[in-house]
């Protein structure tokens, strides 16, 4: 566990470059070996579950993000 401690720590501290470039090479070898499509759905559901995660760590209700989200579009003028 310590290890795997020691590990994310030294990500989170690279250069941004560096930590896209790694990026991009884990999507191109998840392209390579499952397809476009599955990737997609892959970055998709990943950006949704760290929303959700955002979300339960600001200890927000799913009313009052939902309230937020509809009141910018649907306001009354």
């Amino acid at each position: 566990m310590n290890w795997l401690r020691q590990n994310l720590a030294r990500l989170v501290q690279m250069r941004r470059r560096w930590l896209g470039l790694l990026i991009g090479c884990i999507l191109w070898v998840f392209f390579m070996w499952f397809g476009f499509w599955t990737t997609l759905l892959l970055v998709i559901l990943a950006a949704a579950g760290y929303a959700v995660g955002r979300i339960f760590e600001a200890d927000q209700s799913w009313k009052t993000v939902v309230d937020k989200l509809l009141s910018e579009r649907f306001t009354d003028n």
